[in-house]
């Protein structure tokens, strides 16, 4: 447990969160088919793939937020790396999805897959109940991010949200993918004022 006496530990990191489009509707589908089971699954074999990517690329699966994650990579990571990454998630989540999910539900949602939000900043790391915590506003921003890129977007999923300073130190090559800038207001943040973000198309 981190006492009062130790140093501060302050690391830069990459947040990433991610969570499932229409989540909510696919339990209720599931639960009415009896087949809830499914979902978890499919949380199971997300799980084991973000476990064998952090191994080979060095990422921390931080924490688990209901229907998705939050992840942590080292400021140094790469952006065509990290982009790279999220398109081989998205493809994992969505063949598993059409294999096991879509076909036991009675109506699929009109919007599913993922969506992703990121931000960069200074992170508190201590420990708590023998467990590793984080405290740090990118990782709120990066959770606020990955909420509002559904703001003005009928189709957001497989998309993703970065602050400016994020995108500028992910240093991703020219024409690397299709990249747009948006305005967006987040939730408690800088009091909901409309500002600018870089949207990323992920090439499924």
């Amino acid at each position: 447990m981190t006492l009062r006496s130790e140093e501060l530990d302050v690391q830069e990191k990459f947040a990433v969160v991610f969570d499932m489009c229409s989540s909510s509707t696919l339990i209720e589908e599931l639960i009415l088919t009896h087949n809830l089971k499914l979902m978890r699954n499919l949380i199971i074999s997300l799980k084991k793939f973000l476990k064998s990517e952090s191994q080979r690329l060095g990422f921390e699966v931080y924490n688990f937020i209901g229907d998705g994650w939050i992840l942590l990579f080292d400021v140094g990571t790469a952006g065509d790396n990290l982009i790279s990454f999220l398109e081989r998630l998205s493809g994992h989540f969505k063949s598993e999805f059409e294999r096991s999910v879509e076909p036991s539900l009675g109506k699929t949602p009109l919007v599913t897959g993922l969506t992703f939000g990121i931000d960069k900043g200074p992170l508190v790391r201590i420990v708590m109940l023998q467990r590793v915590e984080y405290i740090g506003r990118a990782l709120n921003v990066a959770s606020r991010l990955q909420t509002a890129i559904k703001d003005k977007d009928k189709k957001p999923q497989y998309k993703v949200l970065l602050s400016k300073n994020a995108y500028s130190a992910l240093r991703m090559p020219k024409h690397f993918r299709k990249i747009v800038t948006v305005t967006r207001s987040l939730r408690n943040i800088n009091e909901g004022e409309e500002r600018e973000f870089v949207k990323v198309y992920l090439e499924m």
